[in-house]
């Protein structure tokens, strides 16, 4: 199978030094919430020369104030996006705002949030490659 560039970029973001668990059993997973969309997790589109990995840490910046590093990627999961397993360093509050109009809160979940427009086997599907793979 050929891998093409991604035109956007997701983040499983986990705590750094926390033991691989599926959600629902003991991982906690950092989700944000869009206005419109709903609880996701973060990423966005790539912008002109941009690579990957420089979007990837642009967008989870942006969306969660953290720097993360990147420890994987699936590149398989969407047809035009890739998935980096991020991880970061735990937060003091479980929940927080940033200055971001496409964010209106930023959250540790434990289990898969109330979800609009995303699936909850897309959560668990993710949850389970990082589990394999890390």
């Amino acid at each position: 199978m050929t891998v093409i560039d991604p035109v956007f970029v997701l983040a499983w973001v986990t705590i750094r030094g926390q033991a691989p668990q599926p959600l629902g059993k003991g991982a906690e997973v950092l989700f944000v919430h869009h206005p419109t969309r709903g609880w996701e997790i973060p990423g966005g589109h790539l912008e002109a020369g941009e690579s990957p990995s420089e979007a990837m840490l642009r967008e989870l910046q942006e969306e969660t104030g953290l720097v993360g590093e990147i420890k994987m990627w699936n590149k398989t999961y969407y047809p035009k996006g890739w998935v980096a397993h991020v991880e970061v360093e735990k937060t003091s509050t479980n929940a927080w705002v940033v200055d971001d109009s496409k964010v209106a809160e930023v959250r540790w979940w434990n289990e898969v949030p109330p979800l609009m427009e995303w699936t909850v086997e897309e959560f668990e599907d993710l949850s389970e490659w990082h589990c394999q793979r890390s």
